[in-house]
């Protein structure tokens, strides 16, 4: 029998579970809003048990955090790359601002991917998620823009931003 996950997917989903909890506040709040409790939930994040958050669970921590960490590693273990389907227009400032980060990244990992002259596996896991966080970004910023292009009305930017 094959193991599903390997070790460093199993690092990967814990890290992403203690991500969902950290954006919820702690283990307390997290266990609210699930059918678990906060003893457990420790265990899901503890890298030195090999049990992983179960999927209903993971769906319920990325729901309270606002974003889908653990549902992002999940499908980042079995080679697919979660995409929201309603990207709405967003802010274009902090999207611009996010993507400056993400893009700059981006680049620096590909370089760096590229030294050797081949691409290998790790390396695209590497890579996959920070490409498809760029595209995202730059898609919501650009919803911005077509949505002033169809309504003629200009969109103010925040000057922080």
């Amino acid at each position: 029998m094959t193991v599903p996950f390997s070790n460093r997917f199993l690092a990967i989903i814990k890290n992403a579970t203690l991500k969902a909890v950290n954006a919820i506040h702690d283990f307390d709040a997290a266990a609210g809003f699930t059918r678990i409790g906060k003893t457990q939930l420790h265990g899901y994040t503890n890298k030195t048990m090999p049990a992983v958050v179960p999927l209903d669970v993971a769906l319920d921590l990325d729901q309270a955090a606002g974003h889908a960490p653990i549902l992002t590693a999940y499908a980042h273990a079995l080679g697919y790359v979660v995409i929201p389907l309603h990207v709405g227009p967003g802010d274009f400032g902090q999207d611009m601002s996010e993507y400056s980060l993400v893009s700059g990244d981006m680049v620096a990992t590909a370089f760096r991917i590229l030294e050797d002259r081949v691409i290998d596996l790790d390396e695209a896991n590497e890579i996959a998620p920070k490409m498809a966080l760029a595209k995202q970004l730059l898609e919501r910023a650009l919803a911005r823009v077509h949505t002033i292009q169809k309504t003629g009305a200009p969109y103010p930017v925040d000057e922080e931003q």
